[in-house]
């Protein structure tokens, strides 16, 4: 720090001293600030003079805001930052006693004895009882993914900008039902006003069950963490807005695949032109219930076929840096039958076909053109349920189901699943498989000459 701002007086104390910027001068109402640094010892007085120079450049760095600015609440707390002061919602403005008062006023009365001529934001920092403005639910979502860098980590911009779309859905479909109520002040009926309308689009078949969980999900989510950063004295108006299932059959793409249609798919498959990573990679998911962007990012080392027990590692690595959410999705997976057949093929190379950002959607969409002709509403996502259906119904604990499907199991925190080892895994998925071969059987049994 330059020793300009320090000025050793008379008296042998030192003092801080900063010039105040001359397009400024007429805000502060001065040339420039003196400060005692209240020592002698030159040291000390550098120690401190370098906060105060801190302070003030705060001050002085700003830009001006004009009277027609719209106020925010980020916009009021960065102004509180850089002025030193903490800023006061006027809820605990008002439910403060005298002492508390004058303290929480304090920093802000000294802040007014350097400003003379403060702007809008300054004013309603330092006076800390600004009504919060109003927001609709998409300028609200804004701010929520001001806030959200951490929900996006890892991910490339396609992907990023699909899940921005994704929340962003759930935020207009808000406005499109209630409007654009001022959702800072929002109730909790207005909350259930929404999950009742939602649930009213479900009962017409407009859209399904899950949909409609997920959006009131979302949008609680937005309210939970903007409310949490700029308005932490309200509450979530969504914290109990639910909707049950009340065993509502879910209808559309998250259905199971059947065993008919697992028939007339594989059959199908073998008289397409599809190419051979495609088949490979439907034959893996059909076997263990991974998702296809699960199996299209594998590489060479995510594939262990020399064990006792041959599996695929579902977790990260060159192409990902975390699976989903990572925890539980990150676990290993037999291979058996098909799979393995499947793996062997494509064990040293990975799939570079679909091994790209958007590649697992690209794949999806060639194959459920192929899906729909012999199952009608299902896609590639339904492997995954129809696993998860075979595991359950051929007596497979929920912690084991959780372990190979990547779900997590409450009370339980290890790397892979829930941490069984690959023996009984591989039991479980084959004792699934022999339920599913079992169930074809049956049906070629049934079919007439």
């Amino acid at each position: 720090m330059s020793l300009d701002y320090i000025v050793q007086r008379d008296s042998g104390k030192y003092h801080f001293r900063i010039t105040v910027p001359k397009a400024k001068r007429a805000k502060f109402g001065k040339g420039e600030f003196w400060e005692s640094l209240g020592t002698k010892d030159r040291k000390e007085a550098i120690v401190k003079a370098a906060a105060l120079l801190d302070h003030y450049m705060k001050l002085f760095k700003a830009d001006e805001i004009s009277d027609s600015t719209s106020l925010t609440i980020p916009l009021i707390q960065q102004t509180s930052e850089r002025l030193d002061i903490q800023y006061h919602t006027p809820e605990a403005i008002e439910a403060a006693s005298v002492q508390d008062y004058v303290a929480m006023m304090s920093r802000g009365i000294e802040a007014l004895e350097k400003i003379k001529n403060p702007d809008i934001a300054e004013v309603a920092a330092i006076g800390s009882a600004v009504e919060p403005p109003a927001l609709n639910m998409l300028e609200l979502f804004d701010r929520f993914v001001e806030l959200s860098g951490d929900k996006f980590l890892g991910l490339d911009k396609r992907a990023r900008d699909k899940k921005v779309n994704r929340y962003n859905a759930a935020a207009t479909d808000f406005v499109a039902i209630m409007g654009e109520i001022d959702v800072v002040n929002m109730t909790s009926k207005e909350a259930f006003d929404f999950a009742t309308k939602l649930t009213h689009r479900v009962a017409d078949e407009e859209i399904e069950l899950e949909t409609a969980q997920k959006k009131l999900q979302h949008v609680g989510m937005f309210i939970r963490k903007v409310f949490q950063s700029d308005y932490p004295s309200k509450p979530n108006p969504f914290e109990n807005a639910k909707i049950e299932s009340n065993g509502a059959v879910e209808t559309g793409k998250r259905r199971p695949f059947s065993e008919a249609e697992i028939v007339a798919l594989n059959k199908k498959l073998q008289s397409s032109d599809a190419n051979d990573e495609l088949k490979a990679i439907l034959a893996i998911s059909e076997c263990t219930g991974a998702s296809m962007k699960e199996i299209c990012l594998l590489t060479d080392s995510d594939f262990h076929l020399d064990e006792p027990f041959p599996f695929i590692t579902i977790g990260p690595n060159k192409h990902r840096k975390f699976v989903k959410t990572g925890k539980s999705r990150h676990r290993d997976l037999p291979l058996i039958g098909k799979a393995l057949e499947a793996a062997k093929r494509y064990a040293k190379t990975g799939f570079p076909r679909y091994a790209r950002p958007g590649g697992s959607e690209a794949l999806s969409a060639a194959a459920n053109k192929l899906i729909e002709p012999v199952a009608s509403g299902a896609t590639t996502y339904c492997f995954r349920h129809r696993m998860a259906d075979l595991l359950r119904n051929s007596g497979c604990v929920d912690t084991m189901k959780n372990s190979l499907m990547g779900h997590h199991s409450p009370g339980m925190n290890m790397r892979y699943g829930d941490g069984y080892d690959m023996p009984n895994k591989h039991k479980a998925l084959k004792k699934a498989l022999a339920l599913a071969e079992k169930k074809q059987k049956q049906l070629k049994n049934q079919t007439p000459n």
